[in-house]
């Protein structure tokens, strides 16, 4: 139905007088009578007595006429949602995450977000870095963070957060004071690690400890960073960590930072090759800001 014709009744149901609301509608009262006509066909019922010296609404144009006023509410809202929807400031955005990828300025850009575009709905989803890359490309995710370099021609990576790894060690140990730290310095260790088969980060970190010449003791492996921390901070292991990892410790844990080699361990956010939706688009250009620390 054309909503311009609820707009012609509208102006007749208030007037009651065609030539009156012809002149408030700008038109001629032929075409408007015309145009109650093909309404009244549309609903299938007479919305108007007529005679010739008044119009009165019949039952059915009352209530329509009641009706009418909440038509043109609901109608303004969805064009007012179909253009916040075409900016991204409406719809939702699906967020893979690790869980030592929750430090700054990920969470602060998630609440400048949030305050900026509240009709967003937006979840995060704990997974690995493989099954986040396997959500990103199924269509169940739309961006992604994770640290470990991942060359894919139908992924697109931009640098969240530039950061080395670093040693988490007990504040008592005899290398928690040092200013630095070699790695090969650490082939007597033991470690506490993620999942060797789970965190590709665990994966790369011991690579780079068979690069400087030794194979890492892992006592214990885990899934959650606040578990390695726990585990540090009680003396049962040494863990090669990011240096915003800092940001997680609740105390009890030194962080010093590594040298020759100095392990790169960026965050990086990842999404669509030639993604275009707008509510992606608003986030990143967010997450940019917030990095940069514009926001």
């Amino acid at each position: 139905m054309d909503i311009r014709l609820l707009r012609y009744f509208a102006v007749l149901a208030d007037e009651l007088h065609f030539g009156r609301a012809a002149a408030r509608l700008h038109i001629s009262q032929p075409p408007l009578s015309q145009q109650i006509r093909i309404l009244e066909e549309e609903m299938g019922t007479a919305l108007f007595m007529r005679s010739q010296h008044r119009v009165e609404l019949t039952e059915a144009g009352k209530t329509l006429k009641e009706q009418v006023p909440l038509i043109f509410a609901q109608f303004e809202r969805a064009i007012d949602l179909t253009r916040c929807a075409g900016r991204g400031e409406v719809g939702s955005l699906e967020i893979g995450i690790i869980s030592s990828a929750m430090v700054e300025p990920i969470p602060r850009a998630l609440r400048v977000f949030a305050q900026r575009h509240p009709q967003v709905r937006w979840t995060l989803h704990e997974m690995t870095p493989a099954a986040q890359i396997l959500a990103l490309k199924e269509r169940r995710l739309d961006v992604c963070f994770f640290r470990v370099a991942h060359e894919d021609p139908e992924v697109q990576s931009e640098a969240v957060l530039r950061e080395s790894a670093v040693l988490a060690l007990p504040l008592g140990h005899p290398l928690a004071s040092r200013k630095e730290i070699v790695l090969r310095e650490l082939a007597a260790e033991r470690f506490v690690s993620f999942g060797l088969r789970q965190s590709q980060l665990a994966s790369f970190l011991q690579d780079c400890c068979v690069e400087a010449g030794f194979t890492p003791k892992i006592e214990q492996e885990v899934v959650e960073v606040y578990t390695l921390l726990c585990l540090v901070r009680e003396g049962l292991g040494v863990a090669l960590l990011p240096s915003s990892a800092r940001q997680l410790s609740t105390g009890g844990v030194a962080f010093v930072p590594m040298t020759e080699p100095r392990p790169d361990v960026s965050l990086h956010a990842r999404y669509r090759a030639g993604e275009s939706s707008p509510v992606l688009s608003l986030f990143l250009e967010t997450l940019r800001e917030v990095a940069a620390g514009t926001s």
